[in-house]
């Protein structure tokens, strides 16, 4: 399977949510590389994993999160 990057926006204000969003996308399975922009609220993730998958992750972070791409 071909690795896929996905691109959210998710309402982080500083460093601890983004954090806090790189240790739980990090924990799915699939995930090869997170790259997050807090001044944009962008999380780029690249990886095998599903978006439902990552999106999932990305919410337990209680953060409002869309999907913008894949």
């Amino acid at each position: 399977m071909s690795s896929t990057t996905y691109e959210f926006q998710v309402a982080m204000t500083c460093e601890g949510c983004a954090k806090a969003v790189r240790t739980l996308v990090g924990k799915v399975p699939g995930v090869e590389e997170v790259n997050i922009d807090v001044a944009k609220k962008q999380v780029l993730v690249k990886g095998t994993a599903s978006s439902d998958a990552l999106l999932a992750a990305i919410k337990k972070t209680g953060k409002e999160t869309t999907l913008v791409s894949s």
